[in-house]
């Protein structure tokens, strides 16, 4: 059984044909799928990699079962004039020789395959990982929160009716966007190895020691302003004069030149340093095993996988009410996204509390625990494998 699976994330591919992605959709997803489908098709933008080292900190997502449709982008008006009958072309084309549609939504190129096999009956699924509305009104841009109604109307209409839906939350996106009638799942698509108690045992003896400087750390695409990177330099700057010394670490790719200007501006030019990207796995968890306190002031969020993953090892952690971020936070640890104010107070009450922060360490270490591969696995293959059963059962009937 052949699915296609749709989206707007960006691939990198090589002279070889070689897939890779910047560590969200490594081969180890598509497994996932592979359990239950024969094949995937991923259908999806990518760009060519023009040199190897590009390739560095990058996952490689081809393998075998999987190929992948390259569309172009329907991200601005633009492409959507000029572009989309040909998306619509290839994705009729594609759709019409798989069995069934996996749409990640929201994405544009999801909305397309939804709509395309509902036109050909083809059985669907939606996955939902995050907020229309909050991820296009918070874009930064007036073409992003002008076009935010209509994707949040559309991707409602089709998660309404979609025969299943998996959430990444347990709550808030299925408070945003309901599904009437189909049969639905509660299942972060987050993925960390089985706790090691050695890593909560290590957290504690770097608490008691209370080594300086305090690293705070943010995990974030520095490309958009939706991990709300200003609004924590904002806060640090207000409360700078009252904190012990600090340095603030964010780990994520895109351009980081207007961030270090902001940074120079707000007089956080020497307590401010980006770390580029590093490889999922180890290579992130031994980075958050250095941060102090964990900052999530997001502007919107599905479930936020670097939040888990920094619950995990063991990080106390302040972030902002955006998406699911409740989901796992005390509120009176949360700031409303943008408010500055509010998460300074919150770093100044908390950032000295070796009480606190050891507390925080063990509460968020419990509660990562819900969210092992082992757990996830076996709930992501209980969905799929009632959505493979309903293909079938739709295959007979025509």
């Amino acid at each position: 059984m052949k699915v296609l699976w749709a989206h707007d994330h960006t691939f990198y591919f090589n002279d070889s044909g070689k897939f890779f992605s910047s560590g969200k959709l490594p081969y180890s997803v598509w497994e996932r799928y592979l359990t239950v489908f024969d094949e995937i098709t991923v259908a999806s933008r990518a760009k060519k990699i023009s040199s190897e080292t590009e390739i560095a900190n990058k996952s490689l997502s081809s393998g075998k079962n999987v190929q992948f449709v390259v569309l172009p982008s329907l991200s601005n008006p633009v492409n959507k004039l000029t572009k989309k009958g040909y998306i619509e072309r290839v994705l009729t084309e594609s759709i019409a020789q798989s069995d069934a549609v996996i749409a990640r939504l929201p994405s544009e190129i999801g909305s397309e395959a939804v709509a395309i096999a509902k036109k050909l009956k083809k059985p669907f699924a939606v996955e939902m990982v995050a907020c229309a509305w909050d991820a296009l009104w918070n874009y930064g841009n007036l073409q992003g929160k002008a076009y935010a109604p209509i994707a949040t109307l559309k991707t409602k209409a089709q998660v309404k009716e979609a025969p299943f839906a998996i959430y990444v939350t347990k709550q808030f996106l299925q408070h945003r966007y309901p599904n009437t009638s189909g049969y639905t799942e509660g299942c972060s698509d987050v993925e960390i190895p089985e706790l090691c108690p050695e890593v909560m045992e290590r957290r504690l003896r770097k608490i008691e020691t209370g080594a300086k400087p305090v690293i705070l750390g943010l995990i974030g695409n520095l490309n958009g302003k939706t991990k709300g990177i200003a609004t924590a330099l904002e806060a640090l700057a207000r409360v700078k004069p009252k904190l012990p010394a600090f340095e603030f670490r964010v780990l994520g790719g895109g351009d980081k030149e207007p961030w270090e200007e902001l940074a120079a501006k707000f007089g956080l030019r020497e307590h401010v340093r980006f770390d580029g990207v590093l490889q999922s796995g180890d290579a992130v968890f031994e980075w958050l095993d250095q941060v102090d306190l964990y900052l999530q002031p997001s502007f919107q969020e599905g479930l936020p996988r670097a939040t888990v993953e920094a619950m995990s090892r063991g990080c106390p952690v302040i972030g902002s009410t955006a998406g699911g971020i409740p989901e796992l936070i005390d509120p009176r640890y949360l700031h409303k996204p943008g408010n500055d104010k509010q998460l300074a107070r919150l770093i100044e009450q908390y950032i000295s509390d070796t009480r606190w922060m050891a507390e925080q360490a063990q509460a968020n270490y419990r509660k990562a625990g819900n969210y092992t591969k082992n757990q996830l696995d076996q709930e992501r293959q209980e969905f799929w494998e009632k959505f493979s059963q309903f293909v079938k059962e739709g295959k007979a009937q025509r």
